[in-house]
């Protein structure tokens, strides 16, 4: 599985600390959720958030507010999946399904969307909760809508369907971590252009995961790039033709974002370089 580094100010870590204390906050009543948040995991989303809402100069609570909704989002979203999946296991442990059964799994899931929107309650400028909760709504449809065409695709499906189903299912989680800081700024006019730019880097990042994951797929008989293309071409030209795609779609990625106020997408523009780094060392192995 690919990660994603972003470096952290001390600042930054701070916060980020809050938000895993007010994510478990949020869930003490619930053991299944609170066993999944203590496995860890990156906290990119959250990370890429709080990055956002330090440079557009937000109110503290206001960032917090925002990333943890984000990343209970997300989290939300790996528990209904390791269960639709059947994977018995997430970072190295036992998954919620797994360990508490499934119609628990599929309570922490829902306990965790519903505290990610009472958590939008805590942003200090109340004329933007309107457009912050119908982003919310909409990237958690979205994802839905990707996750559920992921679920029916065949593997014989186009390349430009498979694209659209990886920005469906992953790009708008990623895209609230822009989305929601510059919402909460009042630069609610820069939307569109952080979903056009993040559904790009969220094609990439699974086409970067298909490529490590192409193998194990084709036995599972799981959707991947590679082993589409493999039906046309060879299996070097399929990685080839991977590669160079995650290329383009992550400098042209960069240039949308590199437009963006006060520099706020400047973790996501240098988790792209991260990735494009994870594509060289591909082509050299």
């Amino acid at each position: 599985m690919i990660q994603t580094e972003v470096n952290m100010q001390p600042q930054s870590s701070l916060l980020l600390q809050q938000c895993e204390e007010l994510m478990l906050f949020r869930l003490k009543d619930n053991e299944p959720s609170c066993f999944h948040l203590a496995s860890g995991g990156s906290r990119t989303r959250a990370k890429l958030c709080i990055e956002a809402g330090l440079a557009l100069q937000l109110p503290t609570n206001t960032i917090l507010a925002l990333a943890c909704t984000i990343e209970l989002l997300h989290n939300a979203s790996l528990v209904h999946d390791d269960l639709q999946d059947a994977d018995s296991t997430r970072r190295g442990r036992q998954s919620v399904w797994n360990k508490f059964g499934t119609s628990h799994a599929v309570c922490a899931g829902d306990v965790m969307i519903s505290a990610a929107f009472g958590s939008l309650a805590d942003v200090d400028n109340c004329s933007s909760l309107p457009s912050l909760l119908i982003q919310t709504q909409d990237a958690v449809s979205r994802t839905v809508k990707g996750q559920s065409r992921d679920l029916n695709a065949e593997v014989t499906i186009t390349e430009h369907e498979y694209e659209d189903i990886a920005a469906m299912k992953s790009g708008p989680l990623i895209q609230l971590t822009l989305s929601l800081p510059l919402i909460a700024a009042g630069f609610d006019d820069q939307v569109k252009t952080v979903n056009n730019a993040l559904n790009k880097f969220s094609i990439a990042y699974q086409i970067l995961d298909d490529l490590d994951d192409w193998q194990q797929d084709l036995q599972k008989e799981q959707l991947n790039l590679v082993n589409l293309l493999v039906s046309r071409y060879s299996l070097e030209e399929s990685l080839t033709i991977s590669r160079n795609r995650v290329n383009y779609l992550l400098n042209r990625c960069q240039k949308e974002l590199s437009v963006l106020p006060s520099n706020c997408a400047e973790s996501v523009i240098t988790a792209t370089n991260n990735l494009l780094e994870k594509t060289k060392v591909g082509l050299n192995a």
